[in-house]
């Protein structure tokens, strides 16, 4: 897909892509769906872009049956170390906060996984993805290093500086090295 992508392609992320899609350099992206509501918003983007902008389902993959997508949704969690008393608090506040009507009154702010929500236009993409089958992103604890690994060890391959086989050499041995400290591989 690299020779569909700008030359520069190395140093873009989701904010940079972004960018050059709310400048007119950009026909079409595929971004994170927390980007959506910058992206409609006149106030973010020129207006002649956002009112222009349609959102919807990411594109297929497997015949036309499978978006090209993974649904990764925010959670929440409470360190073990802290007191139980401590712990409700933090969780009895976190569920206040993510009660259906604060989703209903707030539909703009996020993609709410809550009873009766009501998507705004910043969310319709994203539920497209999710009812068109998205598997769920498997954000286990040990995925967070993979993805470190896979950051600092494949650039050299992206460069063509270095083969396949030995990128993901690499790879694994940055991995296995972050999975041992991390009690995750003995």
């Amino acid at each position: 897909m690299t020779e569909y992508m700008n030359p520069d392609y190395m140093t873009y992320n989701a904010d940079e892509i972004v960018k050059g899609y709310a400048a007119g350099k950009t026909a079409i992206i595929n971004a994170w769906g927390s980007l959506a509501g910058g992206v409609i918003d006149p106030v973010k983007t020129p207006a002649e872009i956002a009112d222009n902008t349609v959102l919807g389902a990411a594109p297929t993959v497997g015949g036309g049956s499978i978006p090209a997508a993974a649904l990764w949704w925010d959670g929440f969690s409470i360190a073990k170390n802290i007191s139980d008393e401590d712990a409700e608090a933090s969780f009895r506040a976190m569920v206040h906060g993510i009660r259906p009507e604060v989703g209903q009154k707030h539909p703009a702010l996020a993609t709410w996984l809550t009873k009766g929500y009501q998507p705004g236009p910043n969310a319709v993409g994203v539920l497209a993805t999710a009812n068109g089958g998205a598997k769920p992103y498997p954000m286990l604890p040990y995925m967070g290093l993979l993805h470190s690994a896979l950051g600092s060890e494949l650039a050299e391959y992206m460069q063509g500086r270095e083969s396949a086989e030995e990128a993901l050499k690499d790879v694994e041995a940055s991995y296995s090295a972050a999975a041992k400290e991390g009690g995750f591989l003995k």
